[in-house]
Order: C-alpha cells, then structure tokens, then sequence
C-alpha cells in the first residue's frame, strides 16, 4: 500500500510528527502559565495533528505527484480544518470560542487572517460539494494507518468517511449558529487576551509547519538548542577599550556601574533607563538585559531572548557593529545562533560556527532561521518588532511566539507615533501577563507611554542631566524667518562647527545653497534622503573624521547618529525632536556647544508644519517661548511636562479603534466609526505616495544594476526571488524614495525608476541629490 505524502517524496507521517515535536519543543521552552492548562495543550497537539490531514485525499496525493489537478480539488487547509472540528467536537472542555479559533488557525495556516466573523459567511453550497467530493476521495485505512500513531484511541475508533461526511453537513447547518455566537462574543468581550492568546497559538503551528518543511526536510544540523551569553560580555568589552578619562567618561561610567548594581526583582515587567544624549545607553541596555536573562533564568527556569529595537536602519546598522566588536572583544565568533538582524534589507546569511569552520546554510533556509528570530540576540526595527504584535499577515506572525519571555529594548522610543501610545500600553501590559515579556525603554526623553511610577527605573535621569553643562540652548521662536532673513542675520565664526538641521528636503536644498554663497563649499556637505544610502554613510564618516565645517541636514541625523558639532541650528519641531538635535552638539563636554531654535517659513506656512502636527508645534512654542537661555541641567523637567502635557492633549481615537478591531478579532475588512481592522496598523504613516530610484552614481552601482537586469528576466519566480535577495541590501545602498508628483521624473525600468550614469546631470546634483525640479535639457 502507498504512503501518504505531505510533500513531493516526503511521508506525511514524517511531516505530522516533525510538526508535533517542533510545537512540543517551541512550547516546552516557554514554561507559560496558560498553556500549562489541560484544554490548551490538547488544542496545541491536535491543531499539529490534524493541520494538514486535508492531504490524505487522492487530488492532493495526485497533485504533489505532479499530476493535473483542478485547482479547488487539490487544496488541503480548508478540509483539514472541518476534519479538527469533527473530533474536537467531543472535547467538552474545550470552550466553543477556542474550537472556532483553532478552526481558523487550520484553515488559515497558509493565508493571512481575516475577521473571525466573516470566516462563518463564506460557507457556500459549491464548499460544501468540494468538501464532500474531496472526503469521497480519501483512502480511510491508509489515512488511519497514517494517523493511529499520533492518536491511539483510532484504534478502537477509526476515523471513517461518514462521520467527516456528517460533520461537514452539520456544520454547515450550524454555521448561522456560529455566527450569532461570534457576534454576542464581540459584544461582550473586552480584553486583549484572547487576541494574544489566538496569535500565540497560530504561530506555534506557522513556525513549525514551516521549519519542519523548509529546514528539518533539507538541512542535517539543528538549529533550535539555544545558546548562554556570558553574563561578563559587556564589561569584558569596557576593560579592552582605551577611552579618555573625561568628564562625561566619568557619568558614563557611573551610570554603567548604577545599572550594573541595581536589585533585580523579576515580579517587574517594566523598566526605563533616561540618560542625556551620548551617555552610553547602548551598552548600558545589553548590560541591563543580560543581568535580567539571568535572573529570569535563575527563578524561572526560562531562558529569554533579547529583542533589541530601534527606529531606523541607519542606526541598527551601528549598532550591530557594536555588538560585533563586543563579542570579538570576547573572543566569540559571530554565530547568527547568538545574533542576527533582522529587517526588510537585511542580508539572508545565516551561519554556524563550529571546530573552527564556518557553515552558511542555503538561503531558504537562512531566510525561514531569520525571519523565525533563531537566535539570542535579535537586533531589528520598530516596524518588524510592531507589525509582528499588530498584524493579520502569517508571514509576520510566524515569529509572534518568540516574544514569550522576550526581554524587549526599545530603544529611542520617542520615536513610537503618539496616536498609538494607549494601544501599545495595553498591549504590552497583556503581553507582560500573558507570555512573560519584559520591557525596557532606553531613550534621552521618555514619552509618557507609561508614568514614572509604573516603571522601575534603572537610573535617577535627574541626576545625569543636572551634572551636565555641555550646550546651552537659545530659543527663537516667536518670529518666524524665510531662508533668507536667516542667511543673511547669520554670523559663523570661522573656528567653530555647524550643524543646520531644517524639516523638508526643500528647505534643507535652498538654505545649503543661500549658505555656499558665503562659505567655501569645500567646507561643506548636505544629508537628505534624496541622497542614496551609500553616499549618505560616506558623508556620514567624513563628518566623523572632521572634514566639513558646516553641515546642512533634515531630521535623518538626530536619533542615534554619532556626530559632533559646536554649534546646532534647528528649526521648529517637537521638544523631543529638538532635544534630539541638541545630542549633536558637543557630547563630550570639551566645551559650550550653543544649539539655536529658530522658525522657518516658505513665505505661505512654517516647514515645521510640512511634517509636524500642531499640538505638538504649538506646545513645544508654548513651553520655549518663555526662555531666553536653557541649560541642559534644565532640559529634564522641560522635556517632563512636555510629555505630560502633550498625553492630556492627545487624541486617543486611533488607538481605542484599534483596540476594538484587536478585542474583536478583527484582522482584515473596512475600517468603521468604532473600529478599524488591525491590517491597518502602519507604524509609520505613508505620507505622500512615493516612488524608488535606483542612482547609477559609479562604476559599482552599474555593475549591480546589470546583475539586477539578468536576475529580473529569470522566469522561476522563486529562483529570481532567491537571486535578488543576495544583492537586495547592496541594489538599496544606490535607490532614493522621490514623490510620485515630481515634474522631473526619471525613466522607468522593471517597475523601478533608473537614472543611468550616462544621464547623472539630468537628474542628479553630486551635492544635493536627486533634482526634483526640471532644468530644462538642450537637444
């Protein structure tokens, strides 16, 4: 008698019993309070066993043999969930809710969620028929042979075919039934948990289903033992630095040494570390949350995974140099078991280091060990971390289970949109309770997400920013300026450096060229984002090295970038923004770096206006407008009742909506009055409808945009996919993001826009970037 097959030459038994010891292992390693109920382990086993029964019919059998199979008659997802539903059925423990969940959980492990209620709509008469035709074609003794393994009490009982027959009639018949439960359970319902709970539970079955397939059918080694990290890596790190014995070297050490003392009581879930810009928070946050691994560790008897987040690619790459150098420090070789980052150019390289030799696993699977977060330290962005609490995407959820004991840094969360500080509060009060997650919020200027009082905090913040006398900041604001009465008011002294930090690109273009008529342009350089990457971080390490006297820049340099000037021009923008921008200027104290607040016009309306919102602007006005100087010792109780002011003028409607789509199980639909679908969560807003361009600035660039023209006319989709991604993060070094209105667009190519080397001038300025505006071309 034939085997069953789950995949081409591969036993279904095989696949079913890799899945069940994956989830059991996914699942052993968490030691969670609600999974170690009786109901939630039988669901946990038989959604494994049965997520991919549906296969057993012969259409499925002749399609992964390559025969032709009408479309609909060869899926599996849709009949493998009615067949959990007619064994389930007898489990009365198990409460209706879960059983319609774990329904969905099966029939969607290869989709994206939609709303629980509408998956009760889309019973047809056609479903019904497929369903019955695909029942009629299932060998029942081969299918038990198969399943009496995993289910011993088959034995006595055997599944037969008019048993599932009935159940699919039944349920069928009973789906109005269902759906009134749903709607009266939407009504009433008013927590998060069973939306942490439903995503925890499909995402034990999405990553193990896709390991099992994607890494245990093609690799020999394993991949899932996890690591230790030494709880002295940090300070080794320190010990081997030779930094100069300074003032602000002396905090930094101080508040290190704070962080490395303070008790630990595992009972709290919630911690902030507050230091003024430049006082180490990096180091000072693996510190910390390698000290809490520990702990948790030692009391728990669980081994937490550090989830380090940060707002933007320029700085994730920064600081994944300085975990490097840490573990070299160490002498650790950089196993991606130990630490990997993880973001949408990020490099699908996963490797094991082990006698001395270094083993790269093929990109499939380096791609699912990535994107599945296998590893101890995971450094990615706000967006990954945000859109995988906050989704209906499977691809996302997959890695929603390695949150479970997570110890999760925030760092520079000032970065978070305030629209969504509520949401995100309840959210990680039920992931603190639910999967055990710890929190850290590292930043100069903590929003009030949550208050002081609900946090422990790791350093007295007041005390640093008191000892520190390194800029004093000069608000002019109550005047707004075109760029012109700017320039022309201006008096640079030729032994000091400047920093001009303005909101638009537009604004930064027209006050970089009012200055190059008065300073030498040798002296100078321009960031924007009409800059490609590469170049922006090669005029990044020049202005590191001290080469340019006078910088003119939008926001991209204020979080994160480690650069220094002796003076900071700002122009309007929020308090936290501002005190952002006054981290550029003298961080190590050598002497009195002055920042300037000023307001810019473009004759119509203020460009902070372009980008911020006017509570905000208007509050940041209100609270400088008084002051004629400020200290930076004064900056901490400023930027204190900025936050706390701006939380009582905030307007809580998009996160009360989003949190009636999450405790509704609203994954997917239209956004109403009361709710919006939790597919509409974008952490960051999309602004105006943007296009990429790829800038062919050198030799280099070109010879990557012609291995980019042979993979993109590769037919197999899955080899031009794996083609691309091996030179993705290197194509994005050379592409800039330009509004779809410009008048002066480029050619397009393969759906990208293409500037060539051969038409540069066209299109691009060596200073500025890409020319929005047309100059005119002479045939």
């Amino acid at each position: 008698m034939n085997e069953l097959y789950s995949h081409p030459n591969y036993p279904l038994q095989r696949h079913i019993e890799g899945v069940k010891w994956l989830s059991s292992q996914f699942l052993r390693e968490k030691n969670l309070s609600f999974t170690e109920q009786e109901w939630v382990q039988t669901l946990i086993e038989h959604i494994a066993f049965f997520h991919d029964m549906g296969k057993s019919h012969r259409y499925f059998q002749d399609y992964i043999c390559g025969l032709n199979v009408p479309k609909q008659l060869k899926t599996h997802a849709l009949l493998s969930a009615f067949m959990f539903m007619a064994f389930i059925e007898k489990y009365e423990n198990i409460e209706e809710l879960w059983k319609y969940i774990s329904f969905v959980i099966i029939k969607r492990h290869h989709g994206d969620l939609h709303d629980l209620l509408e998956e009760w709509k889309q019973f047809s008469s056609e479903m019904e028929q497929q369903l019955l035709k695909q029942i009629e074609a299932i060998d029942f003794q081969q299918l038990n042979d198969t399943y009496t393994h995993f289910i011993p009490e088959l034995s006595n009982h055997p599944l037969v075919k008019s048993d599932f027959e009935h159940a699919v009639r039944n349920l069928f018949k009973q789906s109005r039934n269902v759906r009134r439960y749903v709607m009266r359970w939407n009504q009433e319902n008013d927590s998060l948990v069973p939306y942490v709970r439903f995503l925890f539970l499909f995402s034990l079955l999405l990553d193990a289903d896709k390991s099992e397939a994607g890494i245990i059918q093609k690799e020999t080694k394993s991949f899932f033992e996890r690591y230790a990290i030494p709880s002295t890596l940090i300070e080794v790190y320190k010990q081997k630095q030779n930094w100069d014995k300074n003032k602000i070297n002396e905090l930094r050490e101080r508040a290190f040494e704070e962080i490395t003392t303070v008790p630990i009581d595992v009972a709290n879930h919630f911690y902030s570390l507050q230091l003024p810009t430049g006082m180490g928070k990096t180091l000072a946050s693996l510190q910390f949350a390698i000290r809490l691994r520990e702990a948790i560790e030692k009391e728990k008897g669980v081994t937490p995974r550090i989830v380090y987040s940060l707002p933007f690619l320029s700085i994730i790459d920064q600081t994944a140099s300085v975990l490097e150098d840490i573990f070299q420090s160490n002498n650790m070789v950089t196993d991606q078991r130990l630490f990997l980052s993880h973001h949408h150019l990020a490099e699908m390289q996963y490797s094991l280091a082990q006698d001395e030799e270094r083993y790269d696993v093929d990109y499939d699977v380096a791609k699912l060990l990535i994107e599945g977060w296998n590893s101890e330290i995971i450094l990615t962005t706000f967006v990954q971390l945000f859109h995988t609490i906050f989704t209906n995407r499977n691809k996302l959820i997959r890695k929603f289970h390695r949150l479970a004991n997570a110890i999760i840094v925030i760092d520079e969360v000032q970065a978070i949109p305030h629209q969504y500080w509520l949401v995100i509060k309840e959210m990680f009060r039920i992931l603190a309770e639910e999967l055990n997650c710890y929190f850290l919020f590292s930043t100069a200027t903590t929003p009030a997400i949550f208050q002081r009082d609900e946090m422990v905090q790791l350093v007295e913040p007041s005390t640093y920013f008191q000892a520190l006398s390194r800029v004093q900041l000069f608000p002019y604001v109550q005047k707004n300026m075109t760029i012109d009465e700017f320039v022309n008011q201006l008096c640079l002294d030729e032994e000091k450096s400047y920093l001009f930090i303005v909101n638009t690109i537009d604004c930064a273009k027209n006050l970089y060229e009012k200055l190059a008529e008065h300073i030498c342009s040798e002296k100078m350089t321009f960031l924007s984002t009409h800059i490609p990457p590469k170049e922006r971080l090669r005029r990044i390490q020049e202005i590191k090295n001290g080469t340019y006297r006078v910088v003119v820049s939008t926001q991209l340099v204020e979080a994160g970038v480690d650069i220094d000037f002796d003076v900071v021009y700002r122009d309007l923008a929020s308090l936290d923004s501002i005190h952002q921008a006054a981290g550029r200027c003298n961080r190590n104290g050598l002497k009195k770096g002055e920042v300037y607040v000023i307001s810019l016009t473009d004759g119509r309306r203020r460009y902070a206006s372009y980008i911020y919102d006017l509570v905000r602007i208007d509050l940041t006005q209100s609270l400088l407008k008084n002051h004629s100087i400020i200290e930076e010792s004064e900056f901490f109780p400023l930027i204190e009742k900025y936050f706390e002011q701006l939380s009582m003028k905030m307007n809580n409607r998009e996160s009360i909506q989003l949190l009636n789509g999450l405790k509704s199980l609203y994954f997917d639909g239209e956004a109403t009055t009361e709710r919006i679908p939790i597919s509409h969560f974008r952490l960051i807003e999309e602004g105006e409808d943007k296009f990429d361009v790829f800038i062919e600035l050198d030799e280099e660039a070109k010879t990557i945009f012609q291995r980019f023209e042979k993979i993109i006319r590769i037919k197999e989709p899955f080899e031009r996919q794996r083609q691309f991604a091996a030179i993705k993060a290197s194509f994005y070094q050379h592409v800039v993001s330009i509004p779809r209105k410009v008048d002066n667009k480029p050619p397009i190519l393969y759906g990208i826009g293409y500037v060539n080397i051969d038409m540069l001038d066209d299109f691009y300025d060596q200073v500025l970037g890409y020319k929005t505006k047309s100059e005119g071309m002479i045939w």
